[in-house]
């Protein structure tokens, strides 16, 4: 709906003569008369209208000449755009225009029909229909048009006077010159119009008084043109007063934007078409330090680094081959200081406008914005922690690697390390620690490798490297143990010193169907047959390697729900009294009667047990069903003593809730808990001393023994040995097996046995299967002993019978 705009018309009332009455004998005279005020009449319109365009035309030009100066400069075509926030500093412009008082409401129309900016509040932001002369404006042409007081105006287009002229001003963009908005001004009509209304009073009464002279003295005729062309003249000097009021603002204005140009951050440079400086801004000492006045003259871009040099003289000369061309560069520049700078620039041509006559190059310094994009990229391919490459870095250069390879590059291979047993660290030392002990040992790993190859830290302990022209799997077993012997040195940590070790994967280039993650997933999968092999080794990556993977995560798969299906069982190796060959009790070993594999022994699958947590609920069933054994076996001697020995691994030890397991197992099977002794291994008592010391005499709080299991095997101490609450010491197999074959391989069990006499801790001996290794151990004074010379491993019911069998002389008290 279009704008009711109301056009001003001129109304003229001829004068009523009183008393004139048509009976009057002037046939001649009337005509005359009315010739003479019709002529009158139609000249002082003629006049009257040419003095109003004139005015409008004037009053048009001064509006152009305001807005182009004080409004242009502070108005964008992002200004005028739907979801740009109103700039209250345009209002606040407009606002001052208006307080000379000719220019009595200033309105910024957008595109759509907004009014984005107005010297009226009420105004702001308000939508109207566009009406002929906005849509005129919006064309590019600029209009004016009178508009006066109706009855119904559409709200919010009241004029803000009786008779107002409005000027419709489009605004142009700054690239193609297409109107993106328009000025709408109202200025008060009301002093044109009087001042039209005298001229035309005046023509009318010249040329009435011209008429008459014609009639009587033709000198009125000419006195009347006098005095209008003084009121012309008159006016021709207001306008030129008005004007030079006009030419003051605009140099008040220039030098506004001189004094903003001398104070801004950034620098400006006008370069000639040869490539010297004609003007410098005093930006340039804020950015490099240099006085502008020092670099007139001078080579515009001899401050750049010699190596962007090139890339930047051949940008400036595209853009100094045409006008009005534009383009952006980035580059460094020496500053005062010596030091390189950053700088983004914007270069345009100007060189065909007569002010400028040059490429204006507007700059600013962003070393910091881009040292912090570097260090935002570093982060995000690099391992905070160790500064080693992350995964995502990696697996890019792994895949670049495989490209080269495929176009005939030497092979590549990689090579995947997992730290054993890393979590002891953290949890006796603190993660403080072993992040400590990380670092040193990534540094180790980056001194291990060539500057070639590309060592990264994949997550946790976990590491890779990437090994460049890998020959031969010699070669690259060869790197790979250079890494494992670095990280077998040990590492000072908190006042002592830790012993590491790691197990190695190492996975060749096959074919060039290999992608980067199956590379990766191989050398994974060969460092955990390491692992599975006994840890602290490197294996290289076969077919085989990777169906023993595939087998351990079935197997996995079938534990998961082994205890369901009840394959679990136990079965239970006697152990007797050295002295007298009496059982005096039992330990109770696991087994898994696999559906389709048969019997698996421990060996096998207790490992993944303890890396999948499967062994924590395993355990616990292994302590409940062995102690409902061992107490209907205590039934069964008649209420003689009968001991029970059950193996807690690492994960069992640092369950929070092993000692609740352990109550909970006497309480239902009804066992006394001085009949059960738990066997924990050396190895695992070492992880983390402190803890285990506290777990264990807690377990000891609850009356059950305690024994180190295959004693001899890791590395305890004897100042730890005093520390532990343990009751028993259980020599390892390895060492019965040689204890017959003289003194010097007795020495080792007769050390062990004389430490336990010492700390007065009982000795067991496992793996007995020789008659020569009994009498020998009997004579070193070990207490106990297991083996097959007694008895293989027995099912529940063959250790009733063998209960029910033994002779009931004496009880044995252990």
């Amino acid at each position: 709906m279009e704008r009711s705009e109301p056009r001003f018309t001129h109304q003229i009332s001829l004068p009523t003569v009183i008393g004139w009455r048509p009976g009057f004998r002037l046939s001649v005279a009337v005509p005359a008369i009315l010739i003479v005020v019709s002529m009158a009449f139609v000249a002082s319109e003629i006049v009257a209208g040419q003095l109003r365009q004139a005015a409008t035309e004037s009053a048009l030009q001064n509006v152009e000449a305001i807005v182009r100066v004080y409004v242009d400069p502070t108005v964008s075509e992002q200004d005028l755009d739907l979801g740009t926030a109103p700039d209250p500093q345009i209002d606040a412009q407009l606002t001052s225009l208006i307080a000379t008082g000719d220019i009595r409401r200033i309105n910024i129309w957008s595109r759509d029909g907004r009014v984005v900016y107005s010297t009226e509040a009420e105004l702001r932001g308000r939508r109207f229909s566009i009406g002929d002369e906005l849509a005129t404006a919006f064309g590019g042409q600029s209009v004016t048009s009178y508009e006066a007081e109706t009855e119904d105006p559409e709200p919010g287009q009241e004029p803000p006077t009786a008779l107002t002229l409005e000027v419709y001003v489009p605004i142009r963009g700054s690239v193609d010159g297409n109107p993106f908005g328009v000025y709408e001004v109202y200025e008060d009509a009301g002093p044109i119009e009087d001042r039209v209304r005298a001229a035309k009073g005046d023509v009318f009464l010249v040329a009435m008084a011209a008429a008459s002279g014609l009639l009587a003295l033709l000198w009125l005729a000419f006195g009347g043109s006098a005095r209008l062309l003084s009121l012309q003249n008159r006016r021709l000097r207001e306008q030129a007063a008005h004007e030079q009021v006009l030419t003051s603002n605009i140099r008040q204005s220039e030098e506004r934007f001189k004094s903003l140009v001398r104070n801004a951050s950034d620098g400006i440079m006008i370069a000639r078409a040869d490539g010297t400086v004609a003007y410098e801004s005093p930006g340039v000492e804020r950015v490099l330090g240099h006085s502008p006045e020092a670099r007139i003259g001078r080579p515009a871009f001899e401050l750049v680094h010699h190596d962007d040099l090139p890339a930047v003289e051949k940008l400036f000369g595209e853009v100094a081959a045409t006008a009005d061309t534009e383009a952006v560069a980035e580059y460094r520049a020496r500053h005062a200081d010596g030091s390189y700078r950053v700088i983004e620039a914007v270069a345009k041509n100007l060189i065909a406008d007569r002010a400028i006559e040059g490429v204006v190059v507007n700059y600013r310094d962003v070393t910091e914005r881009r040292s912090l994009e570097q260090q935002l990229r570093h982060q995000a391919f690099h391992d905070a922690l160790t500064g080693l490459p992350n995964r995502a870095l990696f697996l890019n250069r792994l895949e670049h690697g495989l490209a080269r390879t495929r176009r005939g590059a030497p092979p590549l291979a990689v090579v995947f390390v997992d730290l054993d047993d890393f979590k002891a660290v953290n949890d006796s030392l603190g993660h403080g620690a072993g992040d400590e002990l990380l670092v040193t040992l990534a540094g180790r790993i980056r001194l291990s490798v060539r500057e070639a190859d590309t060592p990264a830290r994949m997550g946790g302990d976990e590491f890779a490297v990437l090994l460049e022209d890998a020959s031969s799997v010699e070669a690259a077993r060869d790197s790979a143990a250079r890494i494992l012997e670095a990280l077998r040195l040990p590492v000072r940590l908190h006042d002592r010193y830790v012993a590491v070790r790691a197990s190695v994967g190492i996975a060749m280039y096959a074919s060039s169907e290999q992608t980067a993650e199956e590379l990766l997933r191989n050398a994974d999968i060969s460092m955990y047959s390491a692992k599975a092999q006994g840890k602290d080794r490197l294996v290289v990556y076969e077919s085989s390697v990777h169906d023993a993977a595939i087998g351990r995560l079935q197997l996995r798969a079938d534990l998961q729900v082994s205890l369901e299906r009840q394959e679990l069982t136990l079965v239970y190796q006697p152990i007797v009294d050295l002295e007298t060959s009496e059982m005096v009790g039992v330990e109770a070993l696991l087994r898994w009667q696999h559906p389709r594999r048969g019997l698996i022994g421990p060996a096998e699958f207790v490992p993944i047990a303890e890396e999948s947590g499967l062994i924590t609920p395993i355990g616990r069933w292994v302590l409940e069903e062995a102690c409902l054994r061992a107490t209907t076996w205590q039934g069964a001697r008649g209420g003689r003593g009968f001991d029970l020995s059950v193996n807690l691994s690492g994960r069992q030890i640092e369950d929070p809730g092993i000692v609740d397991d352990v109550r909970r197992a006497l309480e239902q099977s009804g066992l006394e808990a001085q009949r059960l002794t738990l066997e924990i291994t050396e190895s695992v008592l070492m992880h983390d001393v402190d803890a285990t010391i506290i777990t264990l005499q807690r377990l000891r709080d609850l009356g059950v023994r305690l024994a180190i299991d295959d004693f001899g095997t890791g590395y305890s101490s004897l100042s730890y040995l005093r520390r532990l609450p343990v009751d028993i010491l259980k020599i390892d197999r390895s060492f019965v097996a040689g204890v017959d074959a003289g003194p010097d391989a007795a020495a080792l069990v007769k050390s062990i046995v004389s430490l336990g006499q010492s700390l007065r801790l009982e000795t067991v001996a496992e793996g007995i299967e020789e008659p020569g290794q009994l009498a020998a151990l009997r004579s070193l004074g070990t207490t106990f002993g297991q083996g097959y010379l007694f008895a293989r491993p027995l099912d529940p019911d063959d250790v009733t019978a063998l209960i029910e069998r033994a002779p009931a002389t004496h009880a044995a008290s252990r």
